[in-house]
């Protein structure tokens, strides 16, 4: 047993070894920025769901109460383990095996479901461009459905980008940074329209608070789940944590970036669509929403809100469409009210913006999936998933294994995009994120001298930065229970018990003749 454990544990160190360090100040803030953020859309439900007035609300008040705190807390953790796995060794660390791999675990099943919702949401916005992809075609005399070719588009980004993460990290996150660059443009282009549209008006539109006659405690039910969705993922690139150029300086310069780019990102577009004309005559209510049942249209959530036919006429919207306004919708709005009616510019816009929705998924899916293929690496080189799953390039120095595994999941859960399980993906990471800074409070106790960038302000400074995010957490649990019940959690739950049975078998069959990775050898 003694020669497999050290021959294990060789070939292992042979692997993490040819890991590169590449990831320099600009490519890991393009990754961070899309595993965070990743564009304006995805904030749009928040209006829809919750009302205008708490969604700017949300919008501000969550990066200082939730975001800011995690980044503090996730710089204290990644500065004293910028090691390849990240959180799934300072859980680990902090509170054992079972704990770590649960983290890991948990994490990982969020991008099976969050990751693979990005390239089918793409095809979807390629769909503008490409009607075959939401009415089908005949293709040398076979016909072939929309789904199925949405399908094998996402199959086809899925894989594309999966062997640029092979190529390696530094060029998918220069690859990620320029396609934020060229998305923003037209954001930015909308946001002028809007603010131009709100001076022109030469006064400001009232709007309600919550949406139609739903009460606080329904409106953050999702609200909350929606913001802190579109607010989250500052831990996930520290999986990543043996391909930064040192990792304690630059892994925090970037998360601070990105902080600001988030507010902003989300902020300004949704300030100007709101008072430049796209949230006139309650047509706010339509940000956003789904249908509850396949065939339903929107129309029937939408009259839980006060909506009326006649509304829907007016606005020239479908009330059997099954999603409402997003922001290629909402840029369409606002060329019309800036033009005067559905012209060229009104058409422009919103084509503009369905570029950089397609853009914005592809960018989305790039950031999530570097964390979500390093999760089974960490896992494998510390003996908890099988040993193959560690090999690396030898050319380009990346988990090639473990991404292209990650890329079969990746396929097979686009079959069905799972986009409507905002709550468990939010519920999953939230719970990692709880044992985070529980772990936080237990290394200042049993670890007080190991380098690291201190949270400022002493044990106050700690209390701080852990009350807010924690009550934001619980608050948005309690609220999801207390709307919808238990059952909303069903699947997230099932999927931690499979986890945990799981943990047993791995031990005894998986685990044995590999040693545990030192997480304080990383370099700097």
């Amino acid at each position: 047993m003694t020669s497999d454990v050290v021959n294990s544990g060789v070939q292992i160190q042979v692997e993490r070894k040819r890991l590169k360090r590449e990831l320099t100040l600009l490519p890991l803030f393009g990754l961070i920025y899309f595993t965070v953020c990743g564009g304006s859309f995805g904030i749009e439900p928040l209006v829809g769901w919750s009302g205008p007035g708490l969604a700017m609300l949300l919008v501000v008040i969550t990066p200082l109460v939730f975001s800011l705190p995690n980044l503090l807390m996730v710089r204290e953790l990644q500065s004293m383990m910028p090691v390849e796995g990240g959180y799934y060794h300072w859980v680990k660390q902090g509170f054992g095996p079972f704990a770590g791999y649960m983290a890991g675990w948990m994490n990982w099943v969020v991008s099976w479901v969050d990751v693979s919702i990005y390239p089918i949401l793409a095809a979807y916005y390629l769909g503008y461009f490409i009607p075959a992809l939401r009415e089908g075609a005949t293709i040398g005399g076979i016909s072939l459905s929309a789904g199925l070719l949405s399908f094998l588009v996402a199959a086809l980004l899925i894989w594309l980008i999966s062997l640029l993460q092979v190529r390696g990290a530094k060029l998918a996150g220069l690859t990620a940074g320029w396609l934020g660059v060229i998305m923003l443009i037209p954001l930015i282009l909308m946001s002028i329209v809007g603010l131009l549209n709100w001076l022109r008006a030469g006064s400001t539109p009232t709007l309600p608070f919550l949406a139609g006659d739903s009460g606080l405690t329904a409106a953050l039910s999702t609200g909350l789940f929606v913001v802190m969705w579109n607010y989250m993922g500052w831990e996930l690139p520290s999986a990543a944590g043996d391909e930064i150029v040192n990792p304690r300086k630059t892994y925090p310069r970037a998360m601070v970036l990105v902080l600001v780019a988030a507010i902003a990102t989300y902020l300004i577009p949704l300030v100007t669509g709101l008072y430049g004309g796209a949230a006139d005559d309650g047509r706010y209510a339509i940000w956003g929403i789904e249908e509850s049942s396949d065939g339903e249209g929107i129309g029937v959530v939408a009259a839980e809100y006060g909506v009326t036919p006649e509304q829907f006429a007016a606005w020239g919207v479908d009330p059997a469409s099954p999603v409402g306004w997003e922001f290629p919708d909402i840029a369409h709005r606002l060329g019309e009210v800036a033009a005067g009616g559905n012209g060229g510019v009104a058409r422009g816009l919103g084509l503009l913006v369905t570029f950089a929705a397609v853009l914005s998924m592809i960018g989305l899916f790039i950031g999530n999936s570097l964390g979500g293929s390093r999760v089974p690496f960490a896992l494998a080189e510390d003996g908890m998933m099988p040993k193959w799953l560690v090999h690396v390039h030898p050319k380009y120095g990346t988990p090639w294994v473990a991404i292209l595994f990650c890329a079969v999941i990746y396929t097979i859960f686009s079959l069905q995009a799972f986009a409507a399980l905002v709550v468990i993906d939010v519920f999953l990471q939230t719970l990692v994120i709880l044992m985070e800074f529980a772990a936080l409070w237990k290394f200042r106790r049993t670890l007080p001298d190991v380098p690291r960038a201190r949270v400022p302000g002493g044990t106050l400074g700690l209390i701080l930065v852990t009350i807010g995010p924690v009550a934001v957490i619980l608050l948005a649990i309690y609220s999801q229970v207390v709307e919808e019940g238990m059952k909303s959690l069903g699947l997230a739950l099932v999927a931690m018990l499979f986890g945990a049975l799981l943990y047993l078998p791995i031990r005894r069959f998986i685990k044995p003749g590999k040693p545990d990775i030192d997480p304080f050898e990383a370099g700097v």
